[in-house]
């Protein structure tokens, strides 16, 4: 290895941040590289929190980004506007001086596809649409309708925040499918009443076509009224990868091999929410930061592997519980095998939320953590590696 690597860190969320502690703090490389994070704003979005912020249950969801990062760890902040791969330059949007690297990590995350609801559309997937929503959730008068759209974690955690903490408003969920479908029949059951309790009317089975100003339209034909609109289905990543030549799947995603490595540039890894890997170790995985930061974690360890003249390993990550607010003072858990199928086990009430609220600070934990120690953070290993443990033990 050359006495010194440069290694720049696009995305400084969950993915980034842990990607960026483990090598900077990594005893082996002490002195040998230098870490550089380049990201659009200098704190630390807290993303699965926003939806407290967009129903005015928490002031901010912004967390300095100086409690989490190794401070060995430079920081640049600034949009990434292109990836010269052949040059391993990083160009920014406002025409600053590139930047060069020896090894990158690409963790600039996701959005949610708000497009798709129209210019009168909101979301929660970004400190500025949760600031957004929050302004318009308290401009409304009385009896107004807040549609959500979109089954998922994101959908459900928003709508039980909104009508808990807004109960003069008519909150109203739309799935395209069950809502709570892939959860046990405990957990679902659990779910949706807390849902009805909290005044959450349910529209499963139920795809939104279109939306202007007051309405949304459904493939059935029917006309909702809406008097604001909020899109959590779907989503949508930065296009840096497919404008710098990078290979992408359809979703604009880059596209990595077992290793998080991109098979054509094997300098650049990748990790987070904008990353497809294969489904030979990925097909089970979702959208989460239970998943961003071991990939994190594992993209710097198989940087420390290359350096050190070792074989990258193959990305192995796993499930325990998928955890959804519902509201500050509900919730639920619902425990799941590896692969994310659902166990018949789920705890909900009150119980549900203390053990919700104690996840969301262990993500920030498990960072600082990283911080003090490089190589601490563990996670659970995916099935096939629960498998053939569960082989070996018999």
């Amino acid at each position: 290895m050359s006495a010194y690597q440069r290694v720049i860190i696009i995305g400084a969320g969950y993915a980034g941040v842990m990607a960026a502690n483990r090598l900077a703090g990594s005893k082996s490389l002490a002195g040998q590289v230098q870490v550089t994070v380049v990201n659009p704003q200098a704190e630390f979005i807290e993303r699965i929190r926003l939806h407290e912020v967009a129903a005015g249950s928490r002031e901010s969801a912004a967390v300095p980004m100086a409690s989490l990062l190794n401070p060995a760890a430079a920081v640049v902040v600034g949009t990434a506007a292109r990836i010269d791969p052949h040059a391993r330059l990083v160009q920014f949007a406002d025409g600053r001086d590139p930047l060069a690297y020896d090894r990158l990590v690409y963790a600039v995350g996701s959005a949610s596809a708000t497009a798709e609801a129209g210019p009168e559309g909101y979301g929660v997937q970004s400190a500025k649409e949760a600031a957004r929503l929050r302004s318009r959730l308290e401009q409304l008068e009385a009896g107004a309708v807040v549609t959500v759209v979109g089954g998922g974690l994101t959908g459900i955690e928003t709508a039980a925040e909104i009508a808990e903490r807004h109960p003069r408003l008519r909150v109203r969920l739309v799935s395209e499918g069950g809502i709570g479908a892939d959860l046990s029949t405990s957990g679902r059951r659990e779910l949706q009443r807390t849902l009805r309790a909290l005044g959450v009317e349910l529209l499963e089975n139920t795809k939104v076509e279109n939306s202007d100003r007051s309405q949304l339209t459904t493939s059935s034909g029917a006309r909702l009224e809406s008097d604001c609109t909020v899109w959590t289905a779907g989503f949508s990543t930065p296009d840096l990868a497919r404008v710098s030549g990078l290979p992408t799947d359809p979703d604009g995603r880059l596209l990595v091999d077992e290793t998080l490595s991109v098979p054509e540039f094997p300098e650049i890894f990748g990790a987070g929410d904008a990353v497809r890997p294969p489904d030979s170790v990925a097909a089970h995985l979702r959208m989460a930061c239970a998943v961003a930061m071991p990939m994190g974690a594992h993209a710097a360890d198989n940087i420390i592997a290359r350096l050190e003249q070792h074989a990258p390993q193959a990305f192995s990550s796993g499930f325990m519980a998928r955890c959804i607010s519902l509201g500050r003072t509900a919730g639920l858990i619902q425990f799941v095998h590896a692969d994310d199928r659902p166990r018949p086990l789920a705890i909900g009430r009150r119980s549900g939320a203390f053990v919700k609220e104690q996840v969301c600070r262990l993500a920030l934990r498990w960072m600082r953590d990283e911080l003090r120690r490089s190589g601490s953070y563990s996670w659970p290993k995916g099935p096939r590696a629960a498998q053939s443990q569960l082989a070996e033990a018999r």
